[in-house]
């Protein structure tokens, strides 16, 4: 993924499904300048740092 992308799903009005190292996450904060994404383990919940370029969009959720 592209740090502009990863940006863009932050700012959508939708929720849309990303992966890091094939889990769910939630993309938290993008900084482009080192290219590294804070993301939260949507089962675990625990916050770490990654490259963006690792992590992968599955596209949108329907929330139920």
């Amino acid at each position: 993924m592209k740090a502009t992308r990863a940006e863009e799903i932050i700012n959508s009005p939708d929720v849309i499904g990303v992966l890091y190292r094939s889990n769910d996450v939630w993309l938290e904060k993008v900084d482009k300048g080192t290219s590294k994404a804070e993301v939260t383990y949507m089962e675990k919940g625990n916050t770490i740092t990654v490259d963006i370029d690792q992590l992968v969009e599955t596209g949108p959720l329907k929330l139920e």
